[in-house]
């Protein structure tokens, strides 16, 4: 029995066309953690390792209350969303072109990641 988040499906059943795209997307999940993690580590880059006049406590305070904190959480959840899409759209290619109980499967994965 193969499990993949909640979807679950026996691996006699999986064609190699399922298999290559089950690898696929843990690709696509692993680069948007990677995207994540490099997208939160900006500000913390820019407040605290950007060279400033002064390195003062109340310099930094300003900065980072200055920060645009709005474009870094539409930029966060971005890259949540994008990742999300594009397992979507691997999945859903493969629930169009399988049947049976695999297609159940595909379409477990494409409706967890609406």
């Amino acid at each position: 029995m193969a499990r993949f988040g909640k979807c679950k499906i026996s691996n006699s059943k999986l064609k190699p066309s399922s298999k290559r795209a089950i690898k696929e997307i843990k690709d696509i999940i692993d680069s948007g953690t990677l995207l994540s993690g490099a997208l939160a580590a900006t500000p913390f880059y820019q407040i605290f390792a950007t060279p400033s006049v002064t390195s003062s406590p109340v310099e930094k305070s300003i900065t980072i209350m200055e920060h645009d904190w709005d474009t870094f959480i539409n930029a966060m959840s971005g890259a949540a969303k994008l990742t999300r899409k594009k397992v979507f759209l691997v999945a859903y290619d493969q629930e169009i072109f399988t049947y049976g109980d695999e297609k159940k499967f595909w379409n477990c994965i494409s409706e967890a990641t609406k």
